[in-house]
């Protein structure tokens, strides 16, 4: 949690989920607009929402046109927050959310990555860590779940995971500790290039931050070693 919300007895608004099968892994993290009076439920229902989907219906989601995968991700995430929304009898805007999700096909070796809103998704391997997907521009706002046209906004990438063997998903008020300027800081760059991210827990836990900072990462060595 965030010094902020510490500071007013609040909560965690992030929330994170994974799952596996015989075929997929899913990792998730999404981040609840702190003006919302309900975010952290709405970041856990759209977290797990779009986990359950792309376990169920990877092999359909990496196979459609990007464009595609973005509107019936979010179409199926506002679903799910409808229905919450109606249970508790107030707008589902109060449920908002950044939302962003790794998709790994085990057995064919690819991933995809969506990313709506301002978190980072990024990828280590050889020692070395680079961004598969860039956080939006929250300057002036950014989009979230229930942003009208927000499948417009959400980014979808696909890669060969190839090298790759580490993945990470990363809210904006963890990344933003990481980085200096544009460049992730050196210490930082060490830790998520081993592995290493107790080590990086205990670096954040350390940097007083004001914002909610949170990371969940998958090891697709593991994985690999799991499937064989």
């Amino acid at each position: 949690m965030g010094t902020c919300h510490a500071s007013r007895n609040g909560e965690n608004q992030d929330a994170l989920c994974c799952g596996k099968n015989r075929n997929f892994c899913v990792i998730s993290l999404a981040d609840g607009v702190s003006a919302c009076r309900d975010a952290k439920r709405g970041a856990a229902i759209a977290s797990q929402a779009i986990t359950d989907l792309f376990l169920n219906k990877g092999d359909h989601f990496l196979e459609f046109e990007d464009g595609q995968i973005a509107e019936l991700a979010l179409s199926h995430v506002l679903f799910e927050l409808r229905r919450l929304a109606v249970d508790a009898s107030h707008p589902i805007e109060e449920l908002s959310s950044t939302i962003a999700s790794v998709l790994i096909d085990r057995k064919k070796r690819r991933m995809l990555c969506f990313n709506l809103g301002d978190g980072i998704i990024m990828g280590t391997g050889n020692g070395k860590c680079r961004v598969l997907s860039m956080p939006a521009d929250s300057s002036s706002g950014c989009c979230v779940t229930t942003t009208k046209g927000a499948e417009r906004a959400a980014r979808v990438k696909r890669f060969d995971i190839g090298s790759l063997e580490t993945v990470v998903i990363c809210s904006d008020g963890a990344w933003g500790e990481m980085f200096s300027g544009n460049r992730l800081r050196p210490e930082v760059l060490q830790m998520l290039s081993r592995g290493e991210y107790d080590p990086l827990k205990d670096f954040l836990a350390g940097r007083d931050c004001r914002d909610d900072h949170s990371f969940i990462s998958l090891d697709m060595r593991q994985s690999r070693r799991k499937s064989a």
